[in-house]
């Protein structure tokens, strides 16, 4: 069995894995088909291929830890993925930058996945150039339902700072529900949110606690956001 492989062991260890990092890798249901002489052919191949293409081996233990099935591609699954992925209007440099963040894009149909996900973005009000300027910053786009992002940026169209999910897309990972408790609570006290001061609402918890003595648990049950968007289906605006 690989997992009792001394040599696939002491191969992972040499380029940079530590023990806890290679078990995560090799315990990996996907890998098992292969047998020892294979994986070690095919890690050593792909390693060298993905530092050709500038991922540090930082990089490449944490995302084959996300994403173990990255040794299974050939060098020939790559190229042709990255030149995949860039027609859609990136660099190459934009490619390696997201599967950074992302490598699952390495398994994502792009005609399927990636052009529709741009499509929907920009049936939401965006231009293709922001859409692939929002996916650049936050890959994970691609990794979320339409759905979850339309709620989050409906919610920031509700409270005039759609452009927020260009300048600063990371904040779509905040949960909605939170980003309206906290902009309801600065409401409430007469403090008005707006695109110049929007960092408010991503203050971190301990900070926010320190400052008005709440926890983000307890705003969210001040401000029910379910119950707020209910309301809104019955005419309700903020």
């Amino acid at each position: 069995m690989i997992k009792d492989s001394q040599k696939l062991k002491e191969l992972f260890l040499s380029i940079g894995y530590n023990e806890e990092d290679y078990k995560k890798i090799i315990n990996n249901s996907s890998l098992e088909k292969y047998n020892e002489e294979t994986l070690y052919q095919k890690v050593e191949l792909i390693y060298g291929y993905l530092i050709n293409l500038k991922y540090s081996p930082k990089n490449i233990i944490k995302m084959s830890i996300k994403h173990p099935k990255i040794f299974e591609y050939t060098i020939d699954n790559i190229t042709q993925k990255i030149k995949e992925v860039m027609s859609l209007g990136y660099t190459k440099e934009e490619v390696i930058k997201m599967t950074r963040s992302l490598p699952q894009i390495y398994s994502y149909s792009v005609e399927k996945n990636m052009k529709q996900k741009i499509q929907d973005l920009m049936k939401l009000g965006y231009t293709k150039e922001e859409a692939i300027k929002m996916t650049i910053s936050l890959p994970q786009i691609y990794s979320s339902s339409i759905e979850n992002i339309r709620g989050k940026i409906e919610f920031y169209d509700s409270i005039n700072m759609h452009e927020l999910a260009i300048i600063d897309t990371k904040r779509l990972m905040q949960s909605t529900a939170l980003s309206y408790a906290r902009y309801m609570f600065y409401k409430e006290r007469g403090i008005d949110i707006n695109i110049n001061n929007y960092r408010k609402i991503f203050t971190g918890q301990k900070q926010f606690k320190k400052s008005y003595g709440i926890t983000n648990k307890e705003l969210l049950e001040m401000y029910d956001y379910n119950k707020y968007l209910e309301e809104k289906n019955n005419g309700r605006t903020i």
